[in-house]
């Protein structure tokens, strides 16, 4: 049987949006290759050279292992197209001094970047994580990962440890009490929607 055009058409742009639905799988997976496409064009070496330079450049503050902080810091990086960090400031900060190295490192980074002819090409959110040796918590949707060695004896809490304990004061409606795991769960996942809800509820119970 003879095919059409516009059937063989049609046919082309479906399997090339499943091509695509099948190599990005996730949101996160999508935002993470389109960053580290951009980071490839504008950082000398790319990516991967940023990654070894962070790797080697970023240390985990004591005060931080000791008090179990794990979660994902967004490095909002502004470098013009003369190659020129102009601004560097931190979204959902982790603060015990992860923020600091975060800032000082990007900022280090002079020299590193190539030029542009396109302003969109110039501001970056860059999610860092920064975890412990054996703790439980989702790795999935940083573009860079830090982990540490834990100094306290023993793991830290897992994710699922605070969305318990969440789930238990709101079924209590006691918003009060639910925010303050939510807002550790936020810290360490600040692209997870369901958390968002959570202290929307939460936020709820406490006018109540």
């Amino acid at each position: 049987m003879r095919k059409h055009p516009f059937f063989l058409v049609i046919l082309f742009i479906l399997s090339s949006a499943f091509a695509i639905a099948q190599e990005y799988q996730t949101v996160s997976d999508s935002r993470k290759a389109n960053l580290i496409s951009v980071l490839n064009y504008r950082y000398k070496g790319g990516f991967y050279t940023l990654e070894k330079h962070f790797n080697n450049s970023v240390s985990f503050p004591d005060v931080a292992k000791y008090n179990c902080r794990v979660g994902i810091c967004i490095a909002s990086v502004y470098v013009d197209c003369e190659g020129v960090v102009q601004k560097v400031s931190i979204k959902n900060p982790l603060r015990y001094g992860i923020d600091v190295e975060v800032s000082k490192f990007f900022n280090s980074t002079a020299g590193n970047w190539n030029p542009c002819s396109d302003e969109r090409y110039t501001k970056f959110d860059i999610p860092i994580q920064f975890t412990l040796t054996g703790t439980k918590t989702n790795t999935t949707t940083a573009l860079l990962i830090h982990v540490g060695e834990g100094i306290i004896g023993e793991p830290c809490e897992a994710d699922e440890y605070y969305l318990k304990r969440a789930d238990k004061m709101l079924k209590k409606k006691n918003g009060k009490k639910a925010m303050e795991p939510i807002n550790i769960l936020i810290m360490r996942d600040p692209y997870n929607n369901q958390y968002y809800e959570m202290r929307k509820e939460a936020l709820g119970y406490m006018k109540e």
